[in-house]
């Protein structure tokens, strides 16, 4: 239903770096005109990230929406990266004075890491890279091919290391030529993950159960993370709340009103209800009736209302197909920029949970870009993050930039639980490339963060994730420290499996 070569290769790729900034001017406006807008444009304090109008590719995802526009990428990049240029260094200088983080022992002997892999882990890891990124049969055969001629060397008692080398350069050429054309860019993230290889010291003798877990491919853990889905979707859903019993004016200065007409107004309270009872089936029925009404009295922002909230409980018991179908409906009925804004949310977030990062990206540019028409910066600084989110876990270095100007939007705000998102997202990306000190302070901010907004699961899960990596770089003590914190804090929710998890990590610590 929704499989597709456009998902994201969960592969190492060392290094940093930026995104080259580009202009993009509209010479059908007079220059004051244009002027002004860049000015606008270029404050985030305004109205955080702009709207740029543009019509939609005719793709799958969106044919329904014949008449819906789609922000400019190339224009929220370069105003992305025009913002990051200016706040880099301010970042930088606050991230160190503004938090007490765990410091890790810079000792040699405290930071050292087991640099042995053996080539049981490597031939895994390449197998399971090959399947991840969809591969085509015909591909999969010629790294096959490779790989075999690498078991073949490791059986012997003295293996050539050359023609192993060799070997596995030529299947990841292969596999990155597969995600070049893919993703329509060059890409040699596979061919860079096996250069880091063979920089560390590669143990030729067979063993499947020799793991260094330092070197392990990342895979995505699923896409029904019900928990973390529903509290990210939270936060876009708080900042435009929808209208039940009284009209109710949003985080976005904006006043969604209750239908107008007593029937529909009692249906869709009706509907509500039923679908805050957990009951799908009778929600839908009675969502039903509400469509009909509001096509009776001609009432189309309550029927694109209507349409989100049928997508949400597709949504929420994962029929996809039918949840992106009423999106869309939604999208052609309103001229709310709200509903836009956490319909292109939700769209995001399917295609983000089943690795279809074009489309993900696609929908998270227009959550951003109808948030900021009406000013919603915590649903911008959500996007964002979720953008940022995606390329980390593809190791591409303007991941940062993201993360940066979503952070610049959430501090012009009071919610904690969205600076929390952005805190700890940046952690687990600076843990992926390998800089433990600036996870540590970013695990120390997601914290604070949480803390503030009473999220004593996100508080738990921060602080266990700052010890596992205490725990890496072989410093039980502070481990131990972070982890009692932890525990006391998932203590304190219904997670029990959180609370055996941290349970069992501090046993095991000598």
């Amino acid at each position: 239903m929704l499989n597709g070569v456009f998902q994201r290769p969960y592969l190492v790729k060392d290094g940093r770096g930026g995104v080259k900034k580009k202009q993009d001017e509209d010479t059908s406006k007079s220059a004051a005109q244009t002027q002004r807008e860049e000015q606008a444009n270029s404050n985030s304090r305004s109205k955080g990230l702009q709207y740029t109008e543009q019509r939609l590719p005719d793709r799958a995802y969106n044919r329904a929406v014949q008449k819906e526009v789609q922000v400019d990428w190339q224009a929220m990049r370069s105003q992305i990266q025009g913002q990051v240029a200016q706040k880099k260094s301010n970042t930088r200088t606050t991230s160190n004075s503004t938090t007490t983080t765990p410091q890790i022992n810079s000792s040699a002997s405290q930071l050292q890491r087991s640099s042995t892999i053996n080539i049981a882990q490597i031939l895994k890891d390449f197998n399971n890279t090959a399947v991840a990124i969809g591969t085509p049969a015909d591909l999969k055969e010629e790294v096959d091919g490779y790989l075999a001629l690498v078991e073949k060397q490791v059986q012997k008692e003295n293996p050539n290391t050359k023609l192993i080398k060799s070997n596995l350069k030529n299947a990841s050429s292969i596999l990155d030529g597969y995600i070049s054309k893919t993703l329509n860019k060059d890409s040699k993230v596979v061919e860079n993950w096996v250069d880091a290889l063979f920089l560390q010291q590669i143990d030729f003798k067979y063993d499947e159960n020799n793991i260094n877990k330092q070197f392990l491919v990342k895979f995505p853990e699923g896409s029904t993370n019900k928990a973390e889905k529903t509290d990210e979707k939270a936060t876009v859903e708080q900042t435009v709340t929808e209208p039940v019993e009284q009209e109710i004016a949003t985080d976005a200065k904006v006043q969604s009103l209750i239908p107008q007409d007593k029937e529909l107004k009692s249906l869709f309270i009706q509907s509500k209800k039923l679908t805050y009872a957990n009951e799908p089936k009778k929600a839908l029925a009675k969502f039903q009736e509400a469509l009909q009404r509001a096509d009776e009295v001609g009432d189309t922002e309550t029927k694109s209302k209507i349409f989100y909230e049928v997508g949400k409980i597709y949504d929420d018991h994962d029929f996809y197909a039918q949840a992106l179908k009423s999106y869309n409906k939604s999208l052609e009925h309103t001229t709310d920029n709200n509903i836009k804004t956490k319909v292109h949310y939700s769209m995001a977030q399917i295609y983000d949970d089943v690795n279809q990062i074009t489309p993900a990206l696609d929908h998270y540019f227009n959550s951003i870009s109808f948030a900021g028409e009406t000013e919603n910066l915590v649903a911008q600084s959500a996007s964002l993050t979720r953008m940022g989110n995606i390329y980390t876990d593809m190791y591409e270095q303007e991941s940062f930039d993201y993360y940066a100007v979503a952070g610049d939007l959430a501090e012009q705000t009071d919610n904690s639980k969205v600076k929390g998102f952005i805190s700890s997202s940046m952690a687990n990306a600076y843990e992926k490339f390998g800089e433990p000190q600036e996870a540590l302070r970013s695990y120390s901010k997601a914290v604070q963060h949480y803390a503030d907004a009473d999220s004593p699961l996100k508080v738990a899960q921060n602080y266990k994730d700052a010890a596992e990596i205490m725990l890496e770089y072989n410093n039980p003590s502070k481990a131990r420290g972070l982890l009692q914190k932890a525990q006391n804090y998932a203590r304190q929710t219904d997670d029990v499996n959180l609370m055996n998890e941290i349970e069992a990590k501090l046993k095991n610590i000598v």
